[in-house]
């Protein structure tokens, strides 16, 4: 019993000692994990390998976790690389993780769902804004987008705050008549809702850009859908591609507190050259003496010392051009946890325009909730968005063309002269965006989500303009108001069985209506105006309203099936019926297919470690488009109307007022439907050498059917057109993405981007025999641009230039009659007018001379964006580039045309710039500039003035410090970063015009003598 004792004695006090030995090995351990900076990473995943056990990290990125020697935890988290590491239990718990440069992981947002980029089978890119916003101030994130995507094509056309950039994806398809630039324009859809991008013409009220209102910074990706397959599920609104819109939204962890602020100085850049004071004098004396008829003197404010104009030398561009200030500033409080997320934002963007009295202001505030019930398997998300957008335009009558001898308006000699015209043009526009959806968890992989949405817009114009002269004066005032109710319900079954196999199917159902309304009112006086707005009714005051409506409901389902991430298939089918659309063609219907193999993970490159990733798809599908009107296929009918000066423009029979309809818009065509787009599209996606290397080629073909044209009936019928899907436009072209990320030491890394575009655009079909259209203005001008079966849209339609006649013997004669030729208007050709070649050899140059001499369509679009990180310090530049592109210099032309009574009425280019004809042997690219010529040689359709649009633009570049975390421990912030942008560096360019940035889709140079402004922007980033 006694030994019995001790050997127990001995095990206990053995078990004692073995406890503390035991507690070492296996316990409740905490360690932290961090980026390769130091970074806290908050909600990363430990497990340990082969177990249950598993913690997430909190907001200091610290876990505890129960550990013991021998254990493999694996740590892993969103955009970072796995790792695997034996526990000792010695080991200092300090996990670094290495960023993960590979996107083929990523979740892209896609038409109602999801997928991760692995599994994609359409041609879809993605854009973090953040990224993009942290260094740039624009009024609209499209302007941020440019040369960021390769085959998105967007254009400027001014470079006045607020103005609409031009959105082309894949090609321009959009046929026109008039010199309104037809434009083929994408949908945009936020947070899953479409919303209203672009007015019409017809409710057109501010011009502003409607897009201007959504904060770039509220936004966290934008992903653009190219091909059919990625945006044939949006139906008959998908043919011009589909930009979808995703905003920010909490994130778990502690709140983030961020606020940015940035100021920026806005330059005057390169403007018109003009001859100034004397140097006109001269210009002006020169082309008296030379072509001035006998008996005519020149003005007095040339040769008159005592006259105020006589010693003026006005600069009034340097007047009305001046330097301007633009502040924004952005505070956004979100966060998330198990109750959900939430997310506000506050925006300010006062953007001063470089032109007197123009500006943009943005005010904008957006709210984001999430709330889970019942375990998680209930979320109900609710948005709101309120923004307001105020721009402020030049009156009408506010010019920096005035003849240099015209004194300032600050001159007290020249009180009541008519220099500078009194007035403003004030347009604010008003949005509010509400949506909720409840998505439901019914069983595992079974999700079905309702949601509602509402969209009210509101456009104010209020615009006043009186001339110091005459005293008249003219107000005008209008409200134009956009309504959208969208409810939608979608279905989702996402199984995963058997060895590999997944499935995803979707259902939806969605109905719209869509309301529009206008009011218009406006005044003219002869007396001065004590009131800016219109007082109603008045004496001569008219007013005009409008109201339009139009609902859509839509079916909609696709497939996607994958086999172990190898081998992908997919299908989608929409149909919609539109109220838009004739009664015969009420339904359309929009199918795609698709297909992708992942062929990396075949045994054949089982051994190509350099491969990481290599996918070839494959898709094609239908998609469509509509038009603005939403009455167009039922007739338009107009009884007389007012014109400003209350002059009813009506016919009256025995004294008695009629009513005179007419179809104003053409004849009913019930038979009207959907412009169809057909595409097929061919990508290879490859990621390389550790996903250092990332390469996306695509190579496609759309073809565009049934544009809408008016087609000439015959008089019989009483009416003179009628509207039908008549014009087909094919663009075929091949997009190249370049990523890069190249790190050489653990300090410095350098990341680059490169992509660019090639598109070729050709007319396939158009009405009335595929007769051309030479495109007419809505005064009845032609004015240069020609739609033409198997050549490009838009083409330029003018008269072959061949140099300047430097003697009489070169002006052709005809052998068998002796005649001469004849020029433009008849007029009898002499030495220093423009040779124009005779294309039919009939001696008299006329429209039926003009060719095809210049195509505005890009070639090649691209940009090359380079992001350089050494330590704390970064440098990023952003590029942009148009090659293979004519445009038309109007803005030297229009200064070159001079009509009898030239002198004094508007500024003039230094002729000294031009090669100008004066006399014989002069070998001179322009031709006599005799203002009393029987015909001015200075014509619109001549091609000397089609120039060379290509160019390369620096488009910002951004010095950026980011302070260590170590030196933040003894202030309230968790990061903080500094940086300065110099935006619109630098243009490289063949054109002789100020930029080649700055012009129509149809190619011609009107942006309205408002340049793009150069900016310094220092800018503050604050996170708490």
């Amino acid at each position: 019993m006694q030994m019995k004792a001790i050997v127990k004695g001995i095990y206990f006090l053995f078990w004692m000692m073995t406890i503390p030995v035991l507690l070492m090995a296996q316990g409740v351990k905490s360690g932290k994990v961090v980026d390769q900076q130091g970074n806290a990473i908050v909600g990363a995943t430990i497990k340990v390998k082969g177990t249950t056990r598993s913690a997430k990290t909190d907001d200091a990125g610290v876990f505890t976790l129960m550990l013991q020697q021998g254990d493999v935890i694996v740590t892993s988290s969103v955009g970072f690389k796995a790792t695997e590491r034996v526990y000792a239990a010695t080991d200092r718990l300090l996990i670094e993780l290495e960023e993960n440069q590979s996107r083929i992981d990523d979740v892209v947002v896609v038409g109602y769902g999801s997928q991760t980029r692995k599994e994609l089978t359409g041609a879809v890119s993605t854009l973090k804004m953040e990224e993009i916003t942290e260094n740039q101030v624009a009024e609209s994130f499209e302007s941020m987008m440019q040369g960021r995507v390769a085959g998105v094509n967007i254009q400027l056309n001014s470079g006045e705050p607020g103005a609409t950039p031009n959105v082309i994806i894949r090609g321009l398809a959009a046929v026109s008549r008039d010199d309104g630039s037809a434009i083929s324009e994408p949908l945009y859809v936020v947070d899953g809702v479409p919303i209203i991008s672009r007015t019409s013409d017809e409710f057109a009220v501010t011009s502003t850009n409607v897009l201007a209102d959504l904060n770039p910074s509220d936004i966290e990706e934008v992903t653009v859908l190219k091909d059919a397959y990625a945006a044939a599920i949006y139906g008959s609104r998908a043919a011009n591609g589909v930009i979808l819109i995703t905003t920010k939204k909490g994130k778990r962890g502690k709140p983030q507190i961020n606020i940015n602020s940035r100021t920026g100085i806005n330059f005057v850049p390169r403007l018109l050259d003009v001859a100034g004071g004397q140097k006109e004098r001269e210009q002006v004396a020169r082309l008296y003496e030379l072509y001035a008829p006998y008996g005519v003197a020149m003005p007095s404010m040339y040769t008159d010392v005592t006259n105020p104009f006589y010693n003026n030398s006005s600069d009034w561009q340097d007047y009305l051009y001046n330097t301007a200030v633009t502040q924004d500033y952005n505070a956004s409080v979100r966060g998330a946890g198990d109750f959900g997320q939430y997310s506000v934002s506050l925006g300010y963007l006062d953007s001063e325009g470089i032109l007197f009295n123009t500006g943009f202001k943005r005010y904008s505030t957006m709210t984001n909730t999430t709330f889970n019930a019942l375990n998680n398997a209930l979320v109900i998300n609710n948005t709101l968005a309120l923004s307001r957008t105020d721009q402020t335009r030049n009156p009408g009558n506010l010019s920096t063309n005035f003849s240099s001898l015209m004194p300032l308006p600050t001159n007290p000699m020249v009180a009541g002269t008519e220099v500078y015209g009194l007035g403003k043009n004030a347009n604010v526009n008003d949005r509010i965006r509400f949506s909720s959806d409840v998505s439901w968890k019914i069983v595992n992989d079974l999700m079905y989500k309702v949601s509602l949405s509402l969209e009210y817009t509101r456009a104010m114009r209020d615009a006043f303009s009186q001339s110091r002269r005459t005293l008249w004066g003219t107000n005008e005032s209008g409200v134009g108001e956009n309504r959208n109710l969208l409810f939608q319900n979608t279905l989702n079954y996402t199984p995963r069985f058997g060895d590999g196999h997944s499935l995803s199917i979707l259902v939806g159902q969605s109905a719209e209506k869509m309301e529009s309304k206008v009011t218009n009112v406006s005044s003219v006086a002869s007396a001065p105006l004590l009131s800016t707005s219109v007082k109603w009714p008045g004496e001569n005051d008219i007013g005009t309203s409008n109201y339009g409506a139009n609902t859509l409901l839509s079916y909609f389902s696709r497939v996607d099936y994958s086999f172990q991430q190898k081998y992908l298939l997919g299908a989608s089918i929409r149909t919609d019926g539109s109220s838009k659309f004739g009664q015969a063609n009420r339904w359309g219907l929009f199918p795609s297919v698709s297909a992708g193999w992942n062929f990396n993970k075949e045994s054949l490159f089982a051994d190509w470690e350099w491969l990481n990733n290599g996918k070839i798809r494959g898709s094609y599908g239908l998609s469509g488009t509509t038009w603005d009107e939403n009455y167009l296929a039922l007739g338009l009918m107009d009884g007389g109307s007012l014109d400003r000066y209350q002059s009813l423009l009506e016919i009256t029979y025995g004294g008695i007022g009629g009513f005179t309809p007419t179809w104003y818009n053409g004849f009913k065509n019930e038979d009207l439907t959907w412009v169809k787009s057909q595409m097929g599209n061919i990508g290879l996606d490859l990621s390389l050498f550790n996903n250092k290397v990332e390469v996306v080629v695509d190579v496609y073909e759309k073809l565009t059917k049934g544009l809408l044209l008016t087609t000439a009936l015959p008089t019989t019928s009483g009416y003179n057109e009628v509207y039908r899907n008549a014009a087909d436009v094919l663009n075929r072209g091949v997009e190249f993405t370049l990523n890069t990320n190249l790190k050489s030491t653990r300090d410095f890394s350098w990341n680059m981007g490169l992509n660019f575009a090639y598109n070729k655009n050709r007319v396939v079909a158009l009405p009335d025999g595929n007769a051309d259209i030479i495109k007419i203005s809505t005064s009845g001008q032609d004015f240069g641009s020609i739609v033409r079966s198997g050549a490009p849209l838009n083409g330029f339609f003018f008269y072959e230039s061949q140099g300047i006649y430097q003697s009489e013997h070169e002006i052709p004669v005809d052998a068998k009659t002796g005649r001469r030729l004849v020029g433009l208007q008849n007029k009898k050709l002499a030495v220093g007018d423009r040779n124009f070649k005779d294309q039919n050899d009939d001696f008299i140059i006329d429209v039926d001379d003009r060719v095809l001499a210049g195509d505005p369509n890009p070639k090649w679009t691209g940009g090359w964006t380079n992001d350089f990180y050494y330590k704390g310090f970064s440098v990023n530049l952003v590029s942009t580039f148009v090659i293979g592109r004519d445009i038309v210099n109007t803005e030297l032309l229009d200064r070159l045309r001079f009509g009898k009574d030239f002198a004094g009425t508007s500024s003039m280019p230094d002729f000294d710039r031009y090669s100008i004809w004066e006399k014989s042997g002069d070998q001179a690219r322009y031709p006599t500039l005799n203002p009393w010529n029987d015909a001015s040689q200075i014509v619109n359709y001549d091609s000397e003035y089609v120039e060379d649009g290509s160019y390369f633009k620096i488009k910002s570049a951004t010095l950026a410090y980011t302070v260590p975390k170590l030196l933040l421990k003894r202030i309230p912030f968790d990061r903080v970063r500094v940086y300065c942008t110099v935006d619109n560096l630098v243009t490289f360019q063949n054109y002789s015009g100020p930029d080649a940035e700055l012009v129509t889709p149809d190619g011609f140079d009107n942006s309205g003598g408002y340049p793009m402004r150069r900016m310094v922007l220092f800018g503050l980033s604050l996170g708490l």
